[in-house]
């Protein structure tokens, strides 16, 4: 018999699944931009009140997101309902071509102005103008930004298999909650870095892949989830091959690691520890992807020792940085830096601040140390300066 602890797990997970189908039903940019074309014309309506069943219904009948079509229907918050009606009503009376409302107040009809209680709509004189209007003003909007949001989406589409593996890579994170999956998904469709380790084949094919700093795991994840998918139409044709490698992170953040253990659903070991203080493991490939600029210059330093020790000859150190030396690429960086620790609210970085090196200056700290390193940007698609690293252990 299930004790109520379990009962309540279980409800709460089944929870977390509808909502995460809701959000991602309809994801091609046609059916997106069916679901606000459908929502504006809703909201266009004089129907308050019915505008919630009517975009669950009519959006479930159509295969569109139901709620992204209840959003765009609040086109008539109580904000905007008063402009909307009127422009619906002249609409309407253009259209019919009879005269239209005059704006100056001494014109306006006593059944149109507020009275003690309330503004008088029920007792309009103008159904007639108010839903022809509607139905016009509706369509128009339908039509306008329903195109624009297509337009907007078909530009940024991928590839329906890279889709799959961002939602794949998402759902992982579903028991650790909604929040976590939206993060994790917008890490994914944004920052360059991910994909490109795994499309350009650049971790060895086998071996241990040790994440230092791997926070909620975002790229154990994403190689778990392409395993899990390889071979099927949810993979990619064009890329490599996922590695088959042991997955093993470090971070010291007690709660982004237990975050990573969720998405990772034991694909992976990750431990909570200071990677400047713990023992790090033999490993083919490390990666230090946006971790050195938060510590100091020395630790920098002591910590690149260390990785460099725990790499075998041949083995191989992606670094993901920025470039100081970029201008407003650079400027970007650090005001975004400052913003998330601000959100975080983690005032000890706030204080320590920022410690960003040149292109040139991360190579110097990595031949120092016996690595032999080349440089690809990693800002394209962003407004940021970042460029990866790959060293290899002579």
């Amino acid at each position: 018999m299930e004790t109520a602890p379990r009962r309540a797990w279980k409800f709460k997970r089944r929870m977390r699944e509808l909502l995460y189908q809701l959000r991602i039903e309809g994801g091609t940019p046609a059916r997106q931009a069916a679901a606000v074309a459908l929502g504006l014309f809703i909201g266009c309506t004089p129907l308050y009140g019915l505008h919630l069943p009517l975009c669950v219904v009519l959006a479930r009948m159509l295969g569109v997101n139901r709620i992204k079509t209840y959003i765009a229907a609040h086109i008539s918050t109580p904000v905007l309902m008063p402009f909307l009606l009127f422009f619906e009503v002249q609409t309407g009376k253009l259209v019919r071509r009879k005269p239209l409302l005059s704006l100056r107040p001494s014109q306006v009809p006593a059944h149109w102005r507020w009275d003690a209680a309330h503004l008088s709509f029920w007792h309009w004189k103008s159904w007639g103008d108010l839903l022809v209007g509607s139905v016009v003003l509706g369509v128009a909007l339908a039509a306008l930004c329903g195109l624009l949001t297509y337009v907007l989406l078909r530009r940024g589409q991928r590839p329906p298999a890279v889709e799959a593996l961002i939602e794949e890579t998402a759902r992982r994170y579903l028991d650790a909650g909604l929040v976590q999956c939206e993060l994790v998904r917008g890490k994914l469709r944004h920052d360059p870095v991910y994909f490109t380790l795994l499309r350009d084949g650049a971790l060895p094919r086998g071996g241990r892949l040790l994440d230092l700093g791997c926070g909620r795991g975002i790229t154990l994840a994403l190689l778990a989830a392409a395993g899990d998918q390889h071979g099927s139409a949810a993979y990619p044709e064009d890329w490599a091959p996922p590695p088959e490698l042991q997955l093993l992170g470090i971070d010291a953040d007690p709660r982004r690691a237990a975050i990573a253990r969720i998405g990772l659903q034991g694909r992976a070991t990750v431990e909570t520890a200071d990677a400047l203080a713990a023992p790090l493991p033999p490993a083919d490939a490390i990666l230090l992807i946006d971790v050195l600029h938060y510590l100091q210059p020395a630790d920098q330093q002591r910590l690149l020792s260390r990785v460099a020790d725990a790499l075998p000859p041949g083995g191989l150190l992606l670094v993901r940085e920025a470039d100081a030396d970029a201008g407003l690429g650079f400027l970007s960086i650090c005001l975004s830096e400052r913003l998330a620790t601000l959100c975080r609210r983690d005032w000890r970085q706030w204080r320590q601040g920022f410690h960003y090196r040149s292109q040139s200056g991360w190579l110097d700290l990595l031949t120092a140390r016996g690595l032999i390193a080349k440089v690809d940007p990693m800002g394209m698609g962003t407004p940021y300066a970042n460029v990866l690293i790959a060293a290899v252990r002579a």
